[in-house]
């Protein structure tokens, strides 16, 4: 049985899956050539995946599948913001947004559950903490002007997206 701190802190999860989700899509609007489409649709598909991943662990615990209002909201307010500024002012707001908000709380997820206690439940934890590392990594790549800065995201989808030629 999943402790009160766990099912807590998997529920904010899957908001800020929910969020990102919603975040990324209303960037792809503002995307600059196929590049960037495949940046921001290689983040929308990190996030589609995930949420995908989390659904058998909420329904472990008795929480809702359905998406929260505010979440999207709020994704769709922080993508208005983001498309507002440059191409590389985006990702240092998204690296600082997810190292000092999300990362903490995802990397939490992994600690509030043992491998000895349920490996498939602790192996999904543990991956919520990689892939929002995942984002920063990518982030500080196009901040550097790196070639194919979304490779370290790309890395972690079962269902990648083709690279544009």
């Amino acid at each position: 049985m999943a402790s009160r701190e766990f099912v807590e802190c998997l529920t904010e999860v899957y908001r800020g899956e929910q969020l990102g989700e919603v975040a990324f899509e209303g960037m792809l609007v503002a995307a600059e050539g196929p590049e960037q489409r495949y940046l921001l649709g290689t983040l929308l598909q990190l996030e589609t995946e995930a949420k995908a991943m989390l659904r058998p662990l909420l329904v472990r615990c008795g929480l809702p599948l359905r998406n929260d209002p505010e979440a999207a909201a709020g994704g769709a307010q922080a993508a208005e913001q983001w498309n507002a500024l440059p191409w590389v002012e985006r990702f240092q707001l998204l690296r600082d947004i997810v190292n000092t908000t999300y990362l903490p709380r995802y990397r939490e997820l992994g600690t509030l559950v043992s491998p000895e206690e349920d490996a498939e439940t602790a192996r999904v934890a543990r991956f919520m903490g990689d892939h929002e590392a995942s984002l920063i990594v990518m982030s500080d790549r196009v901040i550097a002007g790196e070639p194919d800065p979304a490779a370290p995201v790309a890395a972690l989808l079962h269902f990648p997206l083709p690279r544009p030629e």
